[in-house]
């Protein structure tokens, strides 16, 4: 059995744990870490009000802990309650004036709100005095110039994340989409073979390379590119996957079963490969 069917299969005996001493009337102690775990499964759920319901139980144990404040912040987003889950923020903001998790959740915020220039000013003021997360900034500044449908910026946004991480998964994702609107992809091809270039170990960098290839139906380069990255990193079960679709393409339907037979034994059945 893998490392992530076994994953799996511990969080849902957390999930039942937390679940019948709720319906004991006795919640117990659960440590932060569990209850992200037990949060992030409704939120995945869409059972927006049970996460409340948890992430308060956890802010009752842990009432100091900022990550907490900004995971029901997040909470709040998804149940549209906007203006409540800003003005916990701002009070964890005049806490702690330098969190730069809680102004990235302020600026998710005020994306979901349709606010871009506000959160992308206060994108900008964080990197008046980021030191680590720059990547992190880069991409959501990328993603604000996105929903506004302003691509060349959200290009700019994101090659600017790749150079501070060339394994940040989100920004070489979206830049690859975001060429393939503006009708760049093809040139782009050379932007990542770059970035390989400068590190020839990065699954991710390789995964992307797989990706555009696809798009650009150059479906063997594609499948070198995904086998590259399963050399790196042979459980990168969406490196599977995508290879298996590639073949498709080729009509290599038993090798393309192979790899979403692999896919399914990394990460356990789902509607996506079947």
């Amino acid at each position: 059995m893998s490392h992530e069917f076994r994953k799996r299969e511990e969080e849902e005996e957390l999930i039942k744990r937390y679940e019948e001493n709720l319906r004991a009337n006795s919640l117990g102690f659960f440590d932060i870490d569990a209850y992200e775990v037990i949060i992030d499964h409704y939120m995945e759920k869409l059972k927006f009000k049970k996460a409340l319901a948890a992430v308060n139980h956890a802010m009752e144990q842990y009432p100091f802990s900022t990550g907490l404040i900004s995971i029901k912040a997040q909470v709040l987003s998804n149940l549209e309650q906007y203006e409540e889950a800003l003005e916990l923020l701002e009070k964890a903001r005049n806490l702690h004036p330098m969190d730069i998790e809680i102004y990235l959740s302020i600026g998710s915020i005020l994306s979901l709100q349709a606010k871009y220039e506000e959160a992308i000013a206060l994108y900008d003021e964080i990197l008046s005095f980021a030191n680590d997360e720059k990547d992190d900034i880069y991409y959501n500044i990328g993603l604000a110039y996105q929903s506004m449908e302003n691509y060349d910026k959200a290009i700019e946004a994101y090659k600017k994340s790749i150079e501070e991480n060339i394994n940040h998964e989100g920004s070489l994702y979206e830049l690859a989409f975001c060429l393939d609107v503006v009708g760049q992809l093809e040139n782009s091809l050379a932007y990542y073979k770059k970035f390989i270039a400068e590190d020839p170990y990065s699954s991710a960098a390789w995964y992307n390379l797989g990706i555009v290839c696809n798009k650009l139906e150059k479906y063997d380069e594609a499948i070198d590119a995904y086998g590259y990255a399963l050399a790196i990193d042979e459980n990168f079960a969406s490196a599977h996957f995508n290879m298996g679709n590639s073949l498709v393409n080729l009509e290599r339907y038993q090798e393309a079963l192979e790899s979403f037979n692999k896919t399914i034994e990394i990460e356990g059945p789902s509607p996506e490969v079947y």
